[in-house]
């Protein structure tokens, strides 16, 4: 989610400052990695060693995000890409978005999410104190009709910030919606309870804000409406930091982390913190119906504490991080993201074990296994089955975290990254029963081990029998092998090639 920011965003700071456009050479290397049917075919390391985050695509272009702005590379041979630009734009968390609003078939606008206060909106702007009454955070928009020099075309202000933020089409409005999830880490300008916001503002922030982009004009883009959360059935209504051992953070939040739409299928699926949940899309307005949920799921306690075995059924959540859809629609994948690794008391280990704190007492509650994926039917919130890698020489800490689904007739294939434990494909095609078909990880803690933010399918073209290719972003400040491609010979059976992809968009349904 990347409180890991708060590990590494000083290191973030120093560096986004002189960032540099020149490409790293892709010194793939096999040695130290464990795996099996899958092998990288490429890295390219972020020169200013910042964070790097999310992905998009379209064509023959892969946008990857990181702290220091975007890197766009030229992907058309998967075995070799090469780097097109390099924008430096300093705003964490870097979260990116791209659509073709002209219709001449290339992206030309670029959507990039800040979650750090900053001196301003344009690119060169600094970090300022979080509580600054002046600071700002939220999306800037750029113009990336001519790859090679983007440009910012402009920004739109979010109480709270932008964390991540899902984009996709209205067309018979002739225009983007985009869904800014964010919540209070610290007290910013419009967020939090700490110093308190304007009068008006719900401390836990409470919200996930829209915003509306004319396609004829993307620079025009403002916000439209701000969307209600609330956690139906939970006691207090909120996600409490220190009953998770965190500290440091904002007392609490009540807000999404990250949102995936179904077009096809009219569903909304948000990770909120405190729970999954499933919302329908509006057909009249094309905005979520988030006050009324078809459905919640939360796991919070594990019935038989923690063993680290990561075949034990009884498990919890510590964050539910994110959501992605099969493509036929029918089942839905949420993760949670553990916090072992942020927390100094928890055990430092893979599975992850986290602490359950009462935060009145400062009493343990629970050891718990944590950081798994977890697969519930879409329509009803029916848990089917939950997942977690085991590897018995992996020591360090690692959770689940970004990841997508493949369009492949008669399988269901997820393609997941782990931080500290690498990348995956697990078949769920019986989703009470997913398994792992392929996986690389580079073993080991620290600058030595993978360290994986984001891992997807993207494929243009197909062929049966041609192995799967997936795209990987690794790496938190200060090391990091940035963006990678994988390719693996465990699932080459027909796909359904796309022209682009918001992974966290799924426009169509595809059925066997």
């Amino acid at each position: 989610m990347s409180l890991k920011q708060r590990r590494f965003i000083l290191c973030a700071l120093v560096l986004a400052v002189g960032m540099l456009t020149a490409n790293v050479p892709a010194a793939v290397s096999q040695d130290a990695a464990q795996s099996e049917n899958m092998e990288i075919l490429f890295s390219s390391q972020n020169p200013t060693m910042a964070t790097n985050s999310d992905l998009a695509f379209w064509g023959d272009l892969a946008y990857a995000g990181n702290y220091g702005g975007f890197r766009i590379f030229d992907i058309s041979d998967p075995s070799d890409p090469s780097l097109v630009s390099n924008m430096s734009c300093f705003g964490p968390q870097g979260d990116v978005s791209v659509w073709d609003t002209d219709g001449n078939g290339d992206a030309d606008v670029l959507f990039s999410s800040v979650d750090s206060t900053l001196s301003g909106p344009e690119c060169g702007a600094t970090s300022v104190p979080s509580t600054t009454p002046t600071g700002w955070e939220g999306i800037r928009i750029f113009d990336i009709s001519d790859p090679a020099n983007p440009s910012q075309i402009g920004a739109v202000y979010q109480d709270c910030g932008s964390h991540t933020h899902t984009l996709y089409p209205d067309e018979e409005r002739d225009r983007l919606l985009i869904l800014n999830a964010s919540y209070p880490l610290s007290s910013g300008p419009t967020c939090g309870q700490t110093t308190g916001p304007p009068a008006g503002r719900d401390p836990l922030h409470g919200v996930v804000q829209v915003i509306e982009v004319p396609m004829d004009d993307p620079a025009a883009a403002a916000e439209l409406t701000e969307l209600p959360i609330n956690y139906p059935g939970d006691p207090d209504n909120k996600f409490i930091w220190g009953e998770h051992g965190l500290t440091g953070q904002e007392p609490a939040a009540r807000a999404c982390h990250d949102i995936a739409v179904h077009m096809g299928e009219m569903l909304v699926a948000a990770a909120c913190a405190e729970q999954a949940q499933m919302w329908r899309l509006d057909p009249d307005t094309m905005l979520p119906d988030t006050a009324d949920p078809l459905w919640v799921y939360d796991n919070p306690f594990d019935e038989n504490g923690a063993t680290g075995d990561p075949n034990d059924p009884h498990t919890a959540i510590d964050f539910w991080h994110s959501a992605t859809f099969s493509w036929d629609g029918t089942i839905v994948n949420y993760s949670d993201e553990s916090f072992a690794g942020f927390d100094p008391q928890a055990p430092q280990a893979c599975p992850p074990i986290s602490r359950k704190i009462n935060t009145e007492t400062g009493e343990l509650i629970q050891l718990a296994d944590t950081g798994r994926t977890y697969f519930l039917r879409a329509r009803t919130g029916r848990f089917l089955s939950q997942f977690m890698i085991d590897r018995p020489d992996e020591t360090a800490y690692c959770s689940t975290h970004q990841g997508n689904s493949v369009p492949m007739p008669g399988r269901k294939l997820l393609i997941q990254a782990w931080y500290e434990g690498g990348v995956n494909i697990i078949d769920f095609t019986a989703p009470k029963n997913p398994r792992e078909i392929a996986y690389f990880d580079f073993a080991g803690a620290g600058t030595e081990g993978s360290d994986n933010w984001a891992h997807y399918w993207y494929e243009q073209d197909t062929t049966s029998g041609a192995p799967l290719i997936t795209y990987g972003q690794d790496g938190h400040s200060g090391h990091g092998r940035g963006f990678e491609v994988f390719s693996s010979t465990a699932a080459m059976g027909r796909r359904i090639g796309l022209d682009h992809l918001n992974p966290q968009t799924q426009e169509v349904v595809m059925r066997p």
